[in-house]
Parts: C-alpha cells; structure tokens; sequence
C-alpha cells in the first residue's frame, strides 16, 4: 500500500472512532463533568413540585406527555379500544391511565413508565401498552 493509502485509512479511523465516541456519549447522556442527566422514564418529586400540577395525569401530560400516548390495538376484536398504560399504585394495580386523575400531585413521590415488556416482566401479563408505576410518599 502507498504511504498515500495508509495515511487515508489511519485518518479515517481516527475520525470514525472519535465520531463513534460523540455519538456513545450522546446516547449515555454525557453533558460534561458535573452535569445531572435525568432519566426520561422516571419523573422525580423534584420535577413534580417544580410542575405545579393537581394530579398524576397533569404532571405527567406536562413533563413526559410520551408516557400518555395509545399503544395501538393489542386484541385482534373489531371494535376494541386502543391500549393505554394500566397505572400502578404503590405496586398495586389502581386502573388504566384514565385513572390518574384521581391521583394527587401532592402525594406523589415518583412516576416511572415501563415499556411492555419491562410491564410484563414485572407485573405480569395484561400490560401489553405498559405501565406507569407510581409511588406515593410515606
């Protein structure tokens, strides 16, 4: 190979794998030293008095309005309603994501969504849309 060849190869690879870097650093939520990367499926207590929201349902329509979106049809019936999120309180199932608004924001201590199959893997079947977990303070 000419020497022309390899120096193209080499600074190739040195742009790939700094490329590689920024984009491993974006993904892990890397803002430099110091920073705090809050986790976008969890809404801390911090979030939820900054929200000044009533209930559950406001805050999370507010701060991870995503957790809210219909899953689609999980049963093949005709006139079956799209799926929502059931909604856990305190690990105990309180109803589908309707229910949130019975939930008071004052009570709140965090909020955290699990996609299906995390919902699944912890609360058993019938969460095919997720679940949103909420913990209430003690």
């Amino acid at each position: 190979m000419t020497e022309r060849r390899v120096a193209a190869r080499a600074s190739f690879a040195a742009l790939f794998a700094a490329l590689s870097c920024a984009v491993a650093m974006a993904c892990t939520g890397h803002r430099g030293a110091g920073a705090v990367v809050s986790d976008l499926s969890t809404i801390s207590r911090t979030e939820i008095d900054s929200s000044h929201a009533m209930n559950a349902f406001e805050v999370i329509y507010r701060l991870r309005p995503m957790f809210l979106v219909s899953r689609g049809k999980v049963d093949l019936q005709p006139g079956s309603p799209n799926a929502l999120p059931n909604v856990y309180l305190d690990d105990q199932l309180y109803g589908d994501a309707t229910e949130l608004r019975n939930i008071s924001a004052m009570t709140v201590e965090s909020i955290h969504f699990y996609n299906a199959s995390e919902a699944q893997y912890k609360y058993g079947k019938g969460n095919a849309a997720g679940a949103i977990s909420i913990r209430t303070r003690h």
